[in-house]
């Protein structure tokens, strides 16, 4: 038996043997081959055969497995095992509407702090954003992970991290959505260089309500996909309120006639 088995006794990817570390080590190594599908989902993981690969006691193991159930990825069995979670329809919309609420409040903190550095690197960023299809779907995630950093990078360190690991999570959501769309992200593209524009321009209400839609838009389509009966209610919510917020932010701004900054593009 390997460290990692799948149900109905087919095999699943072995794990590193000879590494070394300590329950973090243990855990980022674990949560990455899960996020990226190398540990797909109905994999079992025996915490005595785990912590012999990675020349560890059973201690740091088994926290890294309480890591990693709290974080929706394992759930415990029987004699200390653990199986890698599937993608449930209430995980997607979950963490899709934590995102949606929580970086367009980000973002509106971020956006007017914007240096032209950083949004000249965002605009780097969009070519390789056009078309994921064009390239391996790591090299996509990391720059489309960093482009959606820049947008909330002007929060404090402990938001960052939240929201980076929420990211991280819907990384498997995104690989189902990217694997089954056809045109999808082509929307996609244009909402990214749309997003960049409403940076530029400082304009907060504008940038908040389409990061909203640009990130519901993906996990009504991946809903849509497993479930076509689903009806996200939560994430119908997040984006209502994050709109009117919006909405009332815009009429605000209007009354009392700002003078916006426009940093220059990129070269200019």
């Amino acid at each position: 038996m390997v460290g990692a088995t799948h149900p109905r006794g087919r095999p699943a990817v072995a794990l590193h043997p000879g590494m070394r570390g300590s329950t973090q080590v243990v855990h980022d190594d674990l949560r990455a081959r899960i996020l990226t599908g190398e540990l797909p989902a109905g994999s079992e993981l025996a915490q005595a055969r785990v912590a012999a690969d990675y020349g560890v006691s059973r201690g740091p193991v088994r926290e890294a497995f309480r890591m990693l159930e709290r974080e929706g990825l394992l759930a415990a069995q029987v004699n200390q095992r653990c199986h890698v979670m599937p993608i449930s329809l209430t995980d997607v919309e979950h963490v899709y509407a934590l995102r949606v609420a929580n970086e367009s409040l980000a973002l509106t903190v971020s956006v007017p702090r914007m240096t032209a550095d950083e949004l000249a690197t965002m605009e780097g960023l969009l070519p390789a954003l056009s078309d994921p299809r064009s390239q391996d779907f790591d090299t996509w995630e990391s720059r489309h992970q960093q482009f959606h950093a820049l947008l909330v990078h002007h929060v404090e360190p402990p938001m960052r991290q939240v929201l980076a690991q929420w990211a991280d999570h819907t990384s498997r959501y995104r690989r189902v959505y990217l694997a089954d769309e056809t045109g999808g992200w082509s929307q996609g593209a244009r909402e990214h260089a749309q997003l960049l524009e409403h940076c530029r321009n400082a304009d907060v209400p504008a940038a908040g309500r389409l990061l909203a839609q640009h990130l519901s838009r993906a996990a009504v389509t991946l809903l849509a996909s497993m479930d076509p009966g689903y009806e996200p209610a939560l994430l119908r919510a997040a984006v209502r309120q994050v709109v009117a917020a919006a909405d009332a932010a815009a009429q605000q701004q209007g009354e009392d006639r700002p003078t916006r900054r426009r940093l220059p593009a990129a070269g200019a």
